[in-house]
């Protein structure tokens, strides 16, 4: 199992946040749904990289699904721009590695990629890489072909410091009743000092 990862994410959508909870899975993406404008790209000089291979690159990168979760749990900006301004929470997970191909985010920018250096990993290797300017959010990817959720161990939720009261005690007792081992802190905790 990995270290203790962390998706953070709006509760505006609670249907999905029970979902995760009660099925211990969160969802995973396709690349072009990512918020990087620049997610999926990659260089090649003309000449060094035929029009075959960039179709399987690219058919490639549309069979894969990607699960984004983060290092840090205390990042200001992510819970900024991740979970609703701190009125979300930070779901604490471990992913089975032996199951799932867990890969931490390169931030040297954009890979470039020739014909020789195409194999079955090609697509994963560029999506392996961000520009440096996104690397506060310490990503670490997991990959999957075709499957819509990555199964997740929860074993924590840090909720906000914005969380609406009534929120509050619906998650609490909500993971009462379907998996009181689930650790609940506050996001203050992780901000004091």
């Amino acid at each position: 199992m990995t270290e203790v990862l962390y998706k953070y994410r709006g509760l505006d959508n609670f249907k999905n946040f029970v979902d995760i909870i009660l099925k211990n899975r969160l969802y995973a993406a396709q690349y072009k749904d990512l918020n990087d404008p620049m997610e999926g790209q990659y260089y090649y000089h003309r000449g060094e990289l035929n029009k075959t291979i960039r179709d399987k690159i690219l058919e490639e990168k549309g069979t894969l699904r990607i699960l984004s979760l983060s290092r840090v749990n205390n990042n200001q900006l992510m819970w900024s721009h991740y979970a609703d301004g701190h009125k979300g929470v930070a779901i604490g997970v471990r992913i089975d590695e032996i199951e799932y191909d867990v890969q931490p985010i390169e931030y040297d920018g954009i890979v470039t990629i020739r014909n020789s250096d195409y194999n079955g990993q090609t697509a994963r290797e560029i999506l392996r890489h961000k520009l440096e300017v996104w690397s506060y959010e310490e990503e670490v990817r997991v990959f999957q072909r075709n499957q819509l959720f990555i199964d997740v161990k929860i074993e924590e939720i840090i909720l906000g410091q914005r969380v609406s009261n009534q929120n509050v005690g619906l998650i609490r007792e909500l993971l009462e009743k379907i998996n009181p081992e689930i650790q609940i802190r506050r996001a203050e905790e992780l901000f004091e000092n």
